[in-house]
């Protein structure tokens, strides 16, 4: 019998098909645990756009269980995930489902096509091993009890094919730094954005 989480991640890995080529396939044994926490703040910037913002205290990071320093995003535009819009309804391939794993799997493509400024260890990630980041992220997401919908299977299948590796390797295009982030009160009094922020793991209440 075919659970209906089956078929959705049957549907997620259908969909990304015709995108993507053949994929690596990444299984659930080959996650590790890696150490994920801080301040998650995203900034709404216009239609569909986001800016991840640093933040100077409790900083989001995550060490992934195969390097020694820990990941460290700084201030860029992000979209989440890049999930074709006519998935965004099915619980778990909303371009946030795995927001914090996004925001970790953008720096580093940032950092490889756009010579962002990070530790040696960090532009030395590969791109098999971009994609078991995230799988390590996600994996700690669904630990904390964050994900609902757990859809990492078909997700890292997506991240890791021919499609994406492209992306990996054409440096430079669309290679944008958002500009000085405004206080929230500026915002509030002038544009209205509104600021998204969690913090990871989750407070107990």
């Amino acid at each position: 019998m075919i659970t209906r989480r089956g078929s959705l991640r049957a549907l997620a890995g259908l969909g990304v098909l015709p995108l993507s080529g053949c994929g690596t396939w990444i299984s659930r044994g080959d996650i590790k645990d890696g150490v994920l926490a801080g301040h998650v703040v995203v900034e709404w910037y216009r239609e569909d756009k986001f800016i991840y913002r640093k933040q100077a205290f409790n900083t989001f990071s995550f060490k992934p269980s195969f390097l020694k320093n820990p990941i460290v995003p700084g201030d860029m535009y992000t979209d989440g995930g890049s999930v074709p819009r006519i998935f965004w309804n099915i619980p778990g391939l909303s371009p946030w489902a795995l927001g914090p794993a996004y925001i970790i799997h953008d720096w580093i493509f940032e950092v490889h096509r756009c010579g962002r400024a990070a530790p040696p260890e960090i532009k030395a990630i590969t791109f098999e091993q971009s994609a078991l980041i995230l799988g390590e992220v996600g994996k700690a997401l669904i630990d904390h009890g964050l994900i609902d919908h757990d859809l990492l299977d078909p997700i890292l299948w997506a991240v890791s094919t021919r499609f994406a590796r492209d992306l990996w390797d054409t440096p430079g295009k669309g290679c944008q730094i958002p500009p000085p982030a405004a206080s929230r009160a500026f915002l509030a009094a002038t544009t209205g954005r509104r600021v998204i922020d969690f913090v990871i793991p989750p407070r107990r209440r």
